[in-house]
């Protein structure tokens, strides 16, 4: 693939130019050409929107490589200091949620009940559940391909997503001065101080997600006070 036919640098670069985000048609050619395998049209102008309010060099943080299919994959080709942002799908109790952290971590059975509970879902939920389930498909219901999931959905589209759950990260990892790799596609992923990434994530949320989608994030507190009442 040639970058001249994947402008998503060159429009971030127009935009920062010309001091704010309109509508491109390269990169609607672009999500016709690649489909799922790209964030939409809308989701990258609002990602810039939401993140050029933290970080004035947008356009020079779009890191290029061989297309990955997993968040170890892609861990594996981004440049040092940088983690990445793991998303799998999670079925529970018939609900579809969406988990994501950074770092290849594993979501807990803790934090799975923390879940269940803030959902007023039976305890046992957190047991019987699955991960990336045969039931979700996710080019159909994200509109992405399975190697690339993320928080960052296309604004308002209808899903059957009850909640996105956000796993916390290490404080220590902000004060070193650690990045975030967001997929804009199978690959490109735009690299973000770990510093501002809670605010981008949170500000798209409110701004992108259909009604009933719930924004969850799992603390140190919450599992405390899970620990302690069980």
């Amino acid at each position: 693939m040639h970058r001249r036919l994947l402008p998503v640098q060159d429009t971030f670069a127009s935009w920062q130019r010309d001091g704010g985000s309109a509508l491109s048609q390269a990169l609607v050619l672009r999500e016709r050409l690649l489909g799922p395998a790209t964030l939409t049209s809308a989701s990258l102008r609002l990602l810039y929107d939401i993140s050029s309010q933290f970080v004035d060099d947008l356009p020079e943080r779009i890191c290029w490589h061989a297309p990955t299919l997993s968040a170890s994959e892609t861990q594996a080709v981004l440049p040092p200091q940088v983690l990445v942002q793991k998303t799998v799908s999670v079925e529970m109790a018939g609900r579809l949620l969406l988990w994501t952290g950074i770092g290849d971590y594993e979501h807990t059975l803790d934090q799975r009940r923390v879940v269940a509970s803030a959902l007023g879902l039976p305890r046992q939920a957190a047991r019987q559940c699955s991960t990336n389930p045969a039931t979700c498909r996710p080019e159909e219901e994200f509109a992405m391909l399975p190697g690339m999931v993320s928080p960052f959905l296309p604004p308002l589209r209808p899903t059957r997503l009850v909640s996105v759950v956000q796993v916390p990260w290490p404080a220590v990892w902000e004060e070193q001065g650690k990045a975030v790799g967001v997929s804009l596609s199978l690959f490109e992923s735009l690299i973000l101080p770990l510093s501002c990434f809670r605010a981008v994530v949170l500000q798209y949320a409110a701004q992108a997600y259909a009604p009933g989608i719930h924004w969850m994030e799992v603390s140190s507190q919450d599992l405390l006070l899970h620990e302690q009442a069980a």
